[in-house]
């Protein structure tokens, strides 16, 4: 099956005080998540995760990264995951 690209929504990082982090950072926390069927590819800005994925679905994707995050921040991160696809029509619309 060939990897389809996507993009991680975090909803909250950098806009309040108690949740300040890099984008150094933000990355190598979603390295953590990352195995055969999912490469972190970039970060944009600090709240967009730009990632490869196969044989998972992007709810997968989004759960992976809320827990590694969650845990980060010791509180509930929430994360959409969107296809590229899904967002050039967005665009285009």
């Amino acid at each position: 099956m060939s990897r389809k690209k996507g993009v991680a929504f975090i909803r909250g990082i950098n806009f309040y005080r108690h949740r300040r982090i890099t984008k150094e950072k933000i990355l190598e926390l979603c390295k953590r998540v990352e195995d055969e069927n999912l490469s972190i590819l970039k970060v944009v800005k600090t709240d967009n995760i730009v990632f490869e994925k196969r044989n998972i679905h992007y709810a997968t994707v989004s759960s992976r990264i809320e827990k590694v995050l969650s845990e980060y921040f010791k509180e509930k991160v929430y994360v959409t995951s969107r296809s590229i696809k899904t967002i050039k029509l967005l665009v285009m619309a």
